[in-house]
């Protein structure tokens, strides 16, 4: 369903200014959300760039591997015909809203403390 969707993505994206908003955390504190790179990680991985995706951001990967399985998953109990397609339980929503903020701290650490910005977007400010 994404790769049928991809077509459409690119051209709502197209629709987009160049230039967008201001976002707080990246444009006055100079650090990166967990989400800082995922277009552009999306973008090498349809392209088939595996090390440019996870370089642009780690966790995109893994995310569209769980939401592929839970696609089948979905779809093997439709047609069982059960109702919930999506049984989601609560630890696993408070263990993904870890690994999120332990990644955005991490991927913020390594520039800060050791200079790592894959990016590129945010290290002229703390290396100088």
């Amino acid at each position: 369903a994404l790769l049928l969707l991809f077509p459409l993505y690119r051209f709502l994206t197209g629709l987009f200014p160049k230039e967008l908003p201001e976002f707080f955390l990246h444009d006055f504190l100079f650090l990166y959300c967990p989400f800082c790179g995922g277009t552009r990680a999306l973008s090498a991985l349809l392209s088939l760039h595996l090390a440019e995706s996870l370089r642009a951001n780690l966790l995109v990967l893994p995310a569209v591997i769980a939401l592929l399985c839970l696609d089948l998953r979905a779809l093997f109990r439709l047609r069982r015909g059960e109702r919930t397609l999506y049984p989601i339980p609560t630890w696993l929503w408070i263990l993904l809203l870890a690994i999120l903020l332990l990644y955005g701290v991490l991927r913020n650490v390594l520039m800060i403390r050791f200079g790592y910005d894959p990016l590129g977007d945010l290290g002229w400010f703390w290396n100088r």
